[in-house]
């Protein structure tokens, strides 16, 4: 008799990516010789910028490629540390600092090593939709705060006052955020800061900011860090998740930064041991000159004046189909609300039914809102060319007007 493999709870736990589930599809259509707009995509249409290959092509002609240390090349997490305690002034050693296979490793890794049964993590939506799935593999609960379009998509101080409490260990704030490209002001940071010094001293707040180098708006990013200086206990009780691969365009290289405390960064370092060891070394080479290499900062600029442009296009054509929306601050997504064609007696039963027409009949490749908390909305991507973006917009407006 053959006994089953089975899988375990926590894995039975875990929902698919429906933005990598909305990618396959939009693959099948390209495959069968249709036209995809990919408005799905969550990564820049562009390369690096040009030192970062020419840098990691020099190291592989004079240096052996071995194993990196598991929390990261030394010049590396220096460089981190410096750019990091430049940017929220204040001073984090290069020993705070965990390298990992991208952000979504550094979150994983954190919520590993941190949360014990029964610990609630505060997530606003919409949110990223690895989060809760992230914290449930780790052992602990999300507890879901809605924040409507009506209030920017911002978590309000009331609402995180009503949300934590005694088993609260995270606050999650992703600024600018995906999906919906929106930005905390310092001041809003700040309340929300002594919030939970009030309610949850023991709280800590967890600063995903990798989208903070693209940024459309002239108030440019807030840091939670420099806005909660002054508050007792949460001044000194937050995390960041950081990284290169939205700013540089170097997903596929797959480098991301956890900054912690150094007991937290130790039990991160062991659990990355076990299971990646460190990521991979040219990967490393390449990030170091990201960072550090003054015409990979320019590239960033150019990136980020491109994406500027196809933001104005994309709201503009948004605007002109029927959609309501919160213009985006940052990031490279808009989160438009097509609630009124969705729902009983509208041609629409839900958002996953709008993107499947959108994908099927039109060739437009959208994430369903509910993927991120937020029903009756879509996740659109302007990491993409001009024309799509009006040809794209232009066919969406097709299909709402019936």
């Amino acid at each position: 008799m053959t006994h089953p493999l089975t899988v375990n709870a926590r894995a039975r736990a875990i929902k698919p990516s429906a933005t990598l589930s909305i990618s396959a599809r939009a693959g099948e259509l390209r495959a069968e010789g249709r036209k995809v707009f990919n408005f799905s995509a969550g990564q820049p249409d562009f390369a690096p910028p040009a030192a970062i290959a020419k840098a990691v092509t020099e190291r592989f002609a004079d240096a052996p490629v071995g194993y990196a240390p598991v929390p990261g090349i030394p010049g590396l997490r220096e460089a981190v540390a410096r750019e990091l305690s430049e940017y929220h002034g204040t001073s984090y050693d290069k020993a705070q600092v965990i390298v990992s296979c991208g952000a979504k490793h550094s979150l994983a890794n954190l919520f590993l090593v941190t949360l014990e049964a029964g610990d609630e993590v505060v997530i606003p939506t919409p949110y990223w939709v690895s989060y809760p799935e992230m914290v449930g593999l780790g052992g602990g609960t999300p507890k879901i705060v809605s924040c409507p379009r009506s209030q920017g998509f911002k978590l309000l101080p009331e609402q995180l006052a009503e949300a934590v409490g005694p088993k609260t260990k995270f606050l999650v704030l992703n600024s600018p955020s995906n999906p919906a490209g929106v930005m905390y002001s310092e001041a809003e940071l700040r309340a929300l800061g002594q919030v939970l010094a009030e309610r949850a001293p023991q709280a800590w707040i967890l600063a995903d900011d990798i989208y903070r180098k693209l940024v459309y708006v002239d108030s440019g990013h807030a840091s939670v860090v420099r806005a909660c200086k002054g508050i007792p206990n949460i001044e000194d009780q937050i995390v960041l998740v950081d990284g290169v691969s939205k700013s540089h365009a170097m997903t596929g290289w797959r480098i991301g930064f956890l900054i912690a405390p150094l007991p937290v960064a130790k039990a991160v370092t062991a659990v990355q041991g076990q299971s990646t060891s460190g990521a991979s070394t040219p990967a490393q080479w390449a990030a170091l000159t990201a960072l550090t290499e003054p015409s990979s900062v320019a590239a960033v600029a150019d990136m980020r004046e491109i994406f500027r442009e196809r933001r104005a296009a994309m709201i503009e054509g948004l605007r002109a189909a029927g959609a309501e929306l919160v213009e985006p601050e940052g990031a490279f997504y808009v989160f438009p609300d097509f609630s009124k064609f969705i729902g009983e007696g509208e041609r629409f039963a839900d958002d996953f039914e709008l993107a499947r027409v959108l994908l099927d009949d039109k060739g437009l490749a959208t994430v369903p809102g509910t993927a991120f908390g937020a029903p009756g909305h879509l996740r659109l991507s302007f990491a993409c060319s001009l024309e799509d973006i009006r040809e794209g917009t232009r066919l969406l407006g097709e299909v709402l007007a019936g």
